[in-house]
């Protein structure tokens, strides 16, 4: 890029500040410093031309759009001004203020016109709606000054219809400010948020004046009806006013100083109805009416405001974490010192209160648009703000999630104050709240990812649900969800829009963008529209760096046309009896049973021919993917000559696609454009010799060639013959090729050929252990799983399964020389393989060197010689009856020989998962998974918070982190490895999770899910499940035992030795004890040091020197 952001930023703080430096004061003095300082115009002009600068390069932050706004008026003013002074010189006082709000008026025209293309960036910041509105309110305010001196001296002013038009778009105004900070989502903004409302009042009762006004001049009785109903409705704006205000969460003692408002706007507003009564009955009857109005009203207000009392203790804690996180970085909103209490010294009589109320007051705002140390709304919102407002929006999400998932089972009075929140504003309370974040976080790239699937899967789903009701779906419900599906279709492109250029360094991003285009474009999809964004992501020169990125986002966008393509032709050749064709991503039956064997008449797709218009379509977007699969070949020569895995991951793509989707399509357009004899000529070139191009392509532009092209070559090589089955030409050059019944044994050699082929180009299994596979890459952009081609897997493995095959192949349709060619080839390739690391299918292979061992037996040394097959079925048998072991230890030392050892049998571990770490396999735990590819920011609480809800109840959680000692000690919590444990209480909860490994998101990112070999934790409470339920806990039986040796030392009475049925003294006549030897204690009976033994090992009882004496 051309420019430093931060350099264009200070320039252009610095150029404000030499223009405002005669301001500099007015924070701490009277309010006119403002009034009267003159700012310095040429300053002023530079620091609008580093503003122009910005926003033409990249979207600017929520502070930066207010300021250009705020010079912008000032120096259109200040211009203004300088020319009528110079070119009139003295004027009268009047004439002078005519000339002021005149210029006043078109300067703010010019500043509201910003201030809206910063409120498409950033709809869900309250400070800049707060600061639109009160623009746009003096804005109508100069208008009617202008509109009252005009009609003072006479001249003709502003036109009724103007004024209107003015007033309509400040009322359409405050419902999008409604739209986007009146639903609760801004909790702790609450004074800003409650002074929009008061502005709203302000102006509502500013219309009511007007209308008020107008009808007492009005002197005959035809506009009476209409004047009461312009009442009415204006009377019923401000009940509608105080109910939402009343519904909105506030914090900060917002909620307590909104009924002395309530109060004070309804006071205003009635005795303005009553002005228009004729007499004191009719006034008298005027004033019960609104009594009873307002007792309703404000017992509304009352049961409202105990609901949003509940719901706040909800909300806060989340809004406090949010606080908190923006405090630590230092963006927090100062809402304490926001707004000064000031007012203006300049006061028009003439206008009355309720237009006075519309003027902006500028020393409200001059500590926010002139302060030199603000960092809010500057877009300075790092990991820990953007972890904070998602962990909010996650947890809406799981409550709507399971609104929407029990519909109408649960009855609107059993539902929690909550939970009837968010079902009344839905999905856009959750937009509201993510658009609030990244007004604060614009260049957090997990947030923008979150925000951004939130929104596709609600445009999903309600697509399908106008699909699947369509014919039941009537009138205003209709009506209804189109305009829903439409809001949601302009988020989604305004959204996507915004999070590139806010983050043009993600390639999650721009692919994102790119799927978005192709979900929301369906039937009209332009592929130039989609080259595009990646033709934006090369000139913004963030990604330019990143090959893999960029050859990633080139196949992305062939992939949307691709889908395009098949959607076009799916639906273009099929027919429903209930509506249109199927998706191509849409099942359908086999339909292998005739219709007399079916049991129900089938009412399922009917196929027909396409429309040649559609033909037409289909034919250009052929040749356009090919054109961007040519694009992305010249970049990879231009700019990565040398990169061959990007080459092998564009030749697989490509060959994929001609084998499956191109090449098919592109026969069936030959054979319906049979009479054009030019056209079909063409076609059969590419139909029937392009997929082989580009698979020969792919399996020469690596050497070695991965076994992996090998069998995704072979794999079409073996099915491609059902395209031509049937084609049968008596032409001689359809000779050369194998038509009708010849093509089946025609492909079965020629796949025996790729076999040989592929085993003369690969390598030999465990020649380069140095080498590993691309998929440990842990590139952002490959947690969507679109593109699996960017990666091979481990070589040894997919060799062990290409070899596997061929013996598949030849042991099902080959001879026995055959066969035994097989074996020997594979042999030789499999010669060196790690049993270990070879898959289960490759550990069952019959190569005798690779064959797994008896549990129990020793491993001795085997030859190479040859093995002769037995009856074709097996490579090699191995004896398992022991009874002929004798007999196998006279045999050659080539034969395996089973020897009976004392070694300890291990436990039989069959159908038991194991995990491999380093060189050693242990078995999986049951209960617990690995979760890998974390940010580092996530806590463990973000993980039961994601894993809970989808899958179930969880023991433990927790991240693993390095270990550091020294300062801070053992428990000093080191970094994230970006990995954690879960322990779920279920084996079906860690199967299910196991099954969504790539498409899971924490944190707004896709996460890999494993198995794990150790536990989250080591005891487990009672009640929940045990790794190995043999008793209460891990040393049980021990400490068994050790009780009972204690209990039998404390009750060992004193006995006397009895001889022949007798007592026999001791000298000193004392009786002498004897230990009791009958039984044998695990553990020794005296409790000195020396009788402590090993764990497991029985001491034997001690025994007297009388008693061996005797």
């Amino acid at each position: 890029m051309s420019y430093n952001y931060d350099e264009c930023v200070q320039s252009t703080q610095d150029h404000r500040r030499r223009a405002y430096a005669n301001a500099s004061d007015a924070t701490t003095t009277a309010t006119a410093a403002i009034a009267t300082s003159a700012p310095d115009l040429e300053a002023l002009q530079q620091s609008m031309d580093g503003f122009a600068t910005l926003s033409k390069h990249c979207p600017m932050t929520p502070l930066l759009w207010m300021q250009y706004s705020h010079d912008t008026e000032v120096l259109m003013e200040g211009l203004m001004m300088l020319e009528s002074s110079s070119a009139e010189g003295g004027s009268e006082p009047q004439q002078r203020r005519l000339q002021q709000m005149q210029a006043k008026k078109i300067a703010l025209e010019s500043s509201t016109g910003i201030l809206e293309l910063a409120l498409g960036e950033f709809p869900g910041c309250a400070l800049l709606h707060l600061y639109y509105l009160e623009s746009l309110a003096d804005y109508v305010y100069q208008g009617e000054g202008l509109h009252q001196l005009n009609a003072q001296s006479g001249a003709v002013g502003m036109e009724l219809d103007d004024r209107r038009a003015t007033k309509n778009k400040l009322s359409n105004a405050f419902e999008n400010a409604w739209q986007s900070v009146g639903k609760g989502t801004h909790v702790n903004e609450g004074v800003v948020v409650s002074e929009i409302y008061r502005l709203h009042g302000s102006f509502l009762l500013f219309c009511l004046s007007s209308v008020v006004a107008e009808l007492k001049t009005v002197t005959s009785d035809g506009n009476g009806t209409k004047g009461n109903s312009e009442t009415n409705a204006i009377l019923q704006q401000l009940s509608t006013l105080f109910h939402n205000w009343s519904k909105t969460p506030m914090g900060e003692g917002s909620n307590d100083e909104m009924m002395q408002d309530i109060e004070y706007f309804w006071d205003e507003a009635c005795p303005l109805l009553l002005s228009l009564c004729d007499g004191e009955q009719q006034k008298l009857a005027q004033k019960q009416d609104l009594e009873q109005q307002k007792a309703s009203l404000w017992a509304n207000i009352d049961d409202e405001r105990k609901k949003t009392s509940t719901l706040m203790n909800v909300l806060s804690s989340y809004e406090n974490e949010v606080d908190v996180a923006m405090s630590s970085e230092g963006i927090v909103l100062p809402r304490s010192t926001l707004f000064p209490q000031q007012q203006d010294e300049s006061n028009d009589d003439d206008l009355g209160n309720h237009a006075q109320s519309l003027k902006r007051i500028s020393a409200k705002w001059h500590q926010i648009l002139l302060g030199d140390t603000n960092r809010f709304l500057l877009g300075l919102g790092g990991s820990e703000t953007s972890r904070a407002f998602l962990k909010a929006t996650s947890f809406l999400q799981r409550i709507y999630q399971g609104i929407v998932k029990r519909g109408n089972t649960v009855a609107n009075a059993d539902r929690s104050p909550l939970e009837d929140y968010v079902a009344t504003y839905k999905c856009s309370i959750i937009s509201s709240l993510y658009e609030r974040a990244v007004s604060e976080c614009p260049t957090s790239e997990p947030l923008w990812v979150s925000y951004m699937n939130f929104l596709r899967g609600e445009w999903t789903c309600l697509r399908n649900i106008i699909k699947g009701q369509k014919h039941m779906l009537q009138g205003q419900e209709l009506n209804y969800q189109q305009q829903q599906k439409e809001e949601l279709l302009s988020a989604l492109q305004s959204a996507s829009h915004r999070a590139v250029r806010n983050c043009p360094y993600s390639s999650t991003l721009f692919e994102i963008r790119m799927t978005t285009l192709g979900l929301i474009s369906v039937s009209n999809l332009e592929p130039d529209d989609i080259t595009a964004v990646v033709q934006e992501a090369t000139e913004m020169g963030f990604l330019n760096h990143n090959q893999e990125a960029m050859l990633h986002l080139r196949l992305v966008a062939i992939l949307v046309v691709k889908r395009r393509l098949l959607s076009l032709v799916s639906l273009g050749t099929t027919t429903a009896a209930n509506g249109p064709g199927k998706d191509y991503d849409e099942g359908e039956e086999m339909g292998t049973l005739s219709v007399a064997n079916q049991k129900k008449p089938s009412i399922g797709v009917m196929y027909q021919s396409l429309n040649p218009s559609v033909m037409e379509e289909v034919q250009d977007l052929l040749e356009d993917i090919r054109d961007m699969y040519e694009e992305a070949d010249n970049f990879l020569f231009k700019s990565h000559p040398t990169w061959s895995e990007g080459k092998v991951a564009l030749c697989k793509h490509r060959a994929l696609t001609e084998a499956y989707v191109l090449c098919p399509i592109g026969l069936a357009l030959r054979n319906a454009f049979d009479n054009d004899d030019e056209m079909a000529e063409d076609n059969e070139v590419v139909a029937d010799k392009e997929a082989i191009k580009c698979f020969e392509k792919l399996v020469k532009a690596q050497k070695p060639s991965h076994p992996d092209s090998w069998r995704e070559y072979i794999r079409y090589a073996s099915t491609s013959h059902l395209y031509s089955m049937g084609n049968d030409s008596n032409s001689t050059q359809s000779q050369s090729q194998p038509d009708g019944i010849a093509t089946a044994v025609s492909t079965l050699r020629k796949t025996r050929g790729l076999y040989n082929r592929a085993m003369s180009s690969v390598k030999k299994a465990g020649q380069d252990e140095n080498w590993s596979p691309p998929i440990e890459n842990t590139q952002s952009w490959m947690g969507k799983g679109i593109d699996s081609a960017m990666f091979h897997r481990d070589y040894d493995a997919a060799l062990s399964d290409l070899c596997h095959e061929y013996l598949e192949l030849e042991r099902t349709a080959g001879s026995e020389g055959s066969f035994s060619q097989a074996q020997t080839l594979i042999r030789s390739k499999l010669a060196n393989l790690n049993p270990l690391s070879a898959p289960a299918v490759a550990m069952a292979s019959p190569v005798p060197n690779i064959q797994e061992e008896a549990h129990g037996k020793r491993k001795l040394e085997t030859s190479n010689n040859n093995f002769q097959p037995e009856n074709g079925s097996s490579m090699m048998t191995e004896n398992h009856d022991e009874q002929d072991e004798e007999e196998c230890d006279t045999q050659s030392k080539s034969k395996r020989v089973k020897v009976k050892t004392d070694l300890k049998q291990p436990k039989k571990t069959d159908g038991v998962h194991k995990v491999r770490v380093g060189k050693m396999d242990y078995p999986a735990h049951p209960y617990t998974i690995h979760v890998s590819k974390l940010n580092k920011e996530t806590q463990d609480m973000d993980l039961v918070d994601a894993f809970r809800l989808e899958f179930g109840d969880i023991v433990h959680a927790k991240i693993l982190r390095d270990k550091r000692t020294g300062f801070g000690g053992h428990h000093f919590h080191g970094e994230s490895k970006c990995a954690g444990l879960i322990q779920f209480e279920e084996r079906l909860s860690a199967e299910n999770a196991l099954q969504k490994s790539g498409e899971f998101e924490v944190g707004g990112k896709l996460v890999k899910i494993q198995r794990s070999h150790l536990p989250a934790v080591g005891l487990v409470p009672s009640g929940m499940h045990r790794v190995n339920p043999k008793g209460e806990g891990k040393v049980t039986k021990r400490n068994k035992f050790k009780k009972e040796s204690k209990m039998k030392v404390d009750t060992n009475v004193s006995m006397d030795v009895v001889d022949n049925g007798k007592d026999k003294p001791n000298k000193g006549g004392n009786q002498k004890k004897k230990n009791n030897v009958a039984s044998a204690s695990p553990s020794s009976i005296s409790l000195s040091v020396l009788s402590f033994k090993p764990r497991g090992m029985r001491q034997k009882p001690k025994i007297s020197l009388d008693s061996m004496k005797k």
